[in-house]
């Protein structure tokens, strides 16, 4: 569980990353004290703080309970210093893999440097137990509930990276499988692109490759990466764009049966971005949890970075 989890926070580091958010932080989840069940990301940019909860496997989210401060002291505590998660200020329920809050630094009567203290609460579930949960930190109190929080430094973001990216050129890319759509008998004939097989507990990358005809890359360019990672019914995937190129949108298949359509807008996941990104993230739930093969397709609207 341990190498899973840290792979977790590995992508989830990646994952979670927006080109004009700053300062990304991730604590380990923790159920039960001691089991690893997935990571709290913490980052920001010139107007909000977005934490993020993801879980792995089958851990998932029934409750969320969230307190957000600049001063420690205004957690609530009762008299003996253990936390009220029912006087936490940002509640959510039934969030299944992952949810993300998004906390306006002027609600927060903070800057985008300010310090902040976080205590991160989740009511967790597997099908077999219920465990609460807390990101990883220091104990609230010495005796007591087991209960943690953690510190974050805020960072502001530099002018630069206020100036929006502009395209020299678009390309259609795709991230390399074991498949191409040709010896699938998919789409038609001159319509190149490849599917990925992953199996349970698998995690890896593999390179994507814009403009490839004929699934020649020695014809294209390399362009980032996709990472990504299954594990019983959750698919977990970014793709991380290269120097000097990234996404105008992204879509995804990920299901247990062979790709059926080469457009993308059918795969049925997609992410589109006004200004270019350099990442884009996803988490897949696949049905039925239990499929031990998964099949994924990663296309990307490629942009070339105009210099």
């Amino acid at each position: 569980m341990k190498t899973v989890c840290s792979l977790l926070l590995l992508l989830t580091s990646a994952l979670f990353m927006n080109p004009i958010a700053h300062a990304e932080q991730c604590q380990t989840l923790f159920a039960g004290q001691s089991i690893e069940v997935g990571s709290v990301c913490v980052e920001n940019d010139a107007d909000n703080v977005y934490v993020t909860y993801t879980t792995a496997g089958d851990w998932e989210m029934s409750e969320l309970h969230l307190f957000v401060g600049t001063d420690f002291s205004q957690l609530p505590t009762n008299k003996k210093g253990n936390p009220q998660i029912g006087h936490f200020p940002f509640v959510a329920s039934n969030v299944g893999h992952s949810y993300t809050f998004t906390l306006p630094l002027a609600d927060l009567a903070a800057t985008c440097s300010s310090n902040f203290a976080i205590a991160a609460h989740a009511v967790v579930g597997n099908g077999i137990s219920t465990e609460t949960a807390w990101g990883e930190g220091d104990r609230i109190t010495s005796q007591g509930s087991w209960a943690t929080w953690f510190a974050y430094q805020a960072t502001c973001p530099d002018d630069d990276d206020d100036e929006p990216l502009t395209c020299s050129n678009t390309e259609t890319g795709f991230a390399l499988g074991q498949d191409t759509f040709n010896s699938l008998n998919v789409g038609n004939a001159n319509r190149w692109g490849w599917q990925l097989t992953v199996v349970n507990n698998e995690s890896g990358s593999t390179p994507i490759y814009a403009g490839a005809g004929q699934n020649n890359i020695n014809n294209g360019d390399y362009v980032g990466d996709l990472q990504y990672y299954y594990s019983n019914g959750t698919f977990l995937a970014t793709f991380n764009a290269a120097s000097g190129y990234a996404w105008n949108a992204t879509h995804l298949y990920a299901d247990d049966v062979i790709v059926a359509t080469t457009a993308p807008g059918q795969f049925g996941n997609q992410e589109s971005f006004v200004s270019p990104s350099a990442t884009s993230h996803y988490v897949v739930s696949i049905m039925p949890a239990d499929a031990q093969v998964i099949y994924v397709v990663a296309h990307a609207e490629v942009c070339y970075i105009a210099e």
